[in-house]
């Protein structure tokens, strides 16, 4: 039961929790935000457009409940999905300067 909140949660909500706490000195919070919101707003048209027009639909046994029309759940992947990207960029990012730092300071 509720298998789409479940997956959310353990491959998208928790990673996320751990990489914002480990990204959290590189975090411009007014930047994420409009970001987040730019990209919310486009994804709910988009699958307003796509559920009203048949293209997909959503298993009403396997979700908490809708919301003008789509699963709660939707939404939280809407904006958690786009900010696991941004926070992997973020770490991948760290991890390569340090590297790429390291191997400048050891030519020198």
């Amino acid at each position: 039961m509720y298998l789409y909140l479940q997956l959310l949660c353990v491959f998208v909500i928790v990673p996320n929790l751990v990489l914002l706490y480990l990204n959290r000195k590189k975090i411009h919070l007014k930047s994420l935000g409009a970001a987040l919101l730019i990209l919310f707003l486009i994804a709910v048209m988009w699958d307003q457009l796509s559920v009203r027009m048949g293209l997909w639909v959503f298993s009403q046994d396997e979700i908490v409940g809708n919301l003008f029309g789509l699963p709660i759940e939707e939404y939280l992947f809407f904006l958690f999905v786009p900010l696991l990207s941004i926070n992997i960029y973020l770490f991948v990012e760290g991890i390569l300067c340090r590297k790429k730092s390291k191997a400048v300071n050891k030519n020198e």
